[in-house]
């Protein structure tokens, strides 16, 4: 087998990147993430999506009490 075959023979790898929305860029790991708390759903990297969701869960969860006067 000469080196034309060979090379024509060879075992081929195929590495898929996709765009992280986030950083911008090309990484293997990116895919749709969702939180519950803080509610965040993104398309991003698995650091990207740490961070947005460490950053987000530091506000305070807000209820919406409705008050009423006591007589």
């Amino acid at each position: 087998m000469n080196a034309l075959e060979r090379w024509r023979c060879r075992p081929m790898q195929v590495r898929i990147l996709e765009r992280c929305n986030e950083c911008g860029e090309l990484k293997d790991d990116v895919q749709k993430r969702v939180n519950r708390w803080p509610n965040v759903a993104a398309l991003s990297c698995a650091k990207c999506f740490a961070e947005m969701t460490a950053n987000a869960g530091d506000m305070k969860p807000t209820a919406f009490v409705r008050s009423r006067e006591i007589s």
